[in-house]
C-alpha cells in the first residue's frame, strides 16, 4: 500500500484553495474588464441583457419596486452612471428625476440613449395638458430633435412592437459603445419579440378588452391590441398627480356605463383608494405589475404574465 505523506495531506487542500481564489479572482477581473451598460429599470434592462449577451455587464439603476417616475439618484447611482460605457433609459419625461443627471452625462462625454427617440410614439391630441382626459390620441412619429417635452406617453415597453421599432438602433448604438456586433442577439430578440406579440394578439383578441387603470399608463398596449381605454383611477400619465374627487367621479360613470368587470391598479396608485372604488363600482380590483419585472425572468415573462392577468380579469 502507497502511504502519503502527511505533509502532503495538508499542502493538497491548500493548493485547491489557492486554486479557487485564483480562479475566483479571474472571474472577477474579467468582469471588471468587460465594458458596462447602465440601464434606469428593469423591463428595458430585461431588453438590454438579452441584446448584449456575456459581452458586457449590464446594471439596472432603478430598483425593482420603487416608482420610476419620483426616482432620485444617489450619489452613487450618479458615479455608476458616469463611468459607464453607455446609460440607456426610457426618455419622455419617464424617469422624472434623473433627466438633469442624463444630461450631465451626456455633457460629460457619456453615450446616452433614449428608447423614446427611436419610436413612433403617442402624442396627446389635448395639447398643453400632461395627461389624457380622453382615450382618444393622436399617434405621431417624434423623433429625438423634435421632444419638447409635452404630453408624450412614456410608457412604451407595454407594447413589443414598440421594442422591435427602436431595437435596431439600440442594437447599434449599444454595440458602438462597447465595441461588440450584436447582430445575432438582435436577430434572435426580434423572432422572440414578434412571437411574443402574436401570442397577446391571440389572448386579448379573445375577450372584450376596456382598460381602467391606475394612471394613463395603457395607451401603447391598448393602441397594439384593439383594446378601449376608459379611464384611470390617476388620470395622468405621471405617478406624481392625483386625482380629483370630480374626476373620481366621472371615472365611475363610464365604468357603470360599460360594465367593465374590473379595474387595475399597481405602482404609484393608492390601493385605498382603488379598492374603494372597485367596492362601491361592485367589480374587482387587480393589481399589475407594469413598471418592473417583479420576479418574473424577462421581459417576454413579463408581458405574457400581465396580459394573462388583464385576460383572466376581463373574460
Amino acid at each position: 500500500m502507497r502511504i502519503i505523506p502527511k505533509i502532503l495531506i495538508g499542502i493538497c487542500p491548500a493548493l485547491f484553495a489557492l486554486s479557487a481564489c485564483s480562479s475566483s479572482d479571474s472571474t472577477t477581473e474579467a468582469d471588471s474588464e468587460r465594458p458596462t451598460v447602465v440601464v434606469t429599470y428593469s423591463v428595458l434592462g430585461s431588453i438590454v441583457e438579452q441584446l448584449v449577451g456575456d459581452a458586457a455587464t449590464v446594471t439596472t439603476l432603478i430598483p425593482d419596486g420603487q416608482d420610476p417616475h419620483e426616482f432620485e439618484p444617489s450619489a452613487k447611482d450618479i458615479e455608476s452612471l458616469n463611468n459607464s460605457n453607455i446609460v440607456v433609459s426610457n426618455g419622455l419625461d419617464f424617469e422624472e428625476g434623473l433627466e438633469e443627471t442624463l444630461e450631465n452625462a451626456k455633457t460629460a462625454g457619456v453615450s446616452v440613449f433614449m428608447a423614446g427617440d427611436h419610436i413612433t410614439v403617442r402624442e396627446l391630441s389635448d395639447e398643453g395638458h400632461d395627461h389624457a382626459d380622453e382615450a382618444t390620441t393622436d399617434t405621431t412619429v417624434v423623433k429625438e430633435e423634435e421632444h419638447d417635452h409635452g404630453a408624450f406617453d412614456p410608457h412604451l415597453w407595454l407594447s413589443p412592437a414598440a421594442m422591435l421599432e427602436m431595437l435596431p438602433e439600440l442594437s447599434k448604438a449599444v454595440g458602438a459603445a462597447i465595441g461588440a456586433d450584436l447582430s445575432v442577439q438582435l436577430e434572435t430578440l426580434v423572432a422572440e419579440l414578434k412571437t411574443l406579440d402574436a401570442e397577446i394578439q391571440e389572448i386579448i383578441g379573445g375577450i372584450k378588452c376596456e382598460l381602467v387603470s391606475g394612471h394613463d399608463e395603457m395607451g401603447y398596449f391598448a393602441d397594439r391590441y384593439g383594446c378601449e381605454v376608459i379611464g384611470a383611477i390617476i388620470p395622468s400619465l405621471s405617478t406624481t398627480s392625483e386625482a380629483s374627487a370630480g374626476e373620481l367621479a366621472d371615472l365611475k360613470a363610464e365604468v357603470e356605463i360599460h360594465g367593465v368587470p374590473a379595474i387595475f391598479t399597481g405602482l404609484g396608485t393608492s390601493p385605498a383608494v382603488a379598492q374603494q372604488l372597485a367596492t362601491e363600482l361592485g367589480v374587482k380590483a387587480v393589481t399589475l405589475s407594469t413598471h418592473f419585472l417583479d420576479g418574473a425572468a424577462n421581459y417576454q415573462e413579463f408581458m405574457l404574465r400581465m396580459t394573462k392577468q388583464i385576460a383572466e380579469a376581463l373574460g
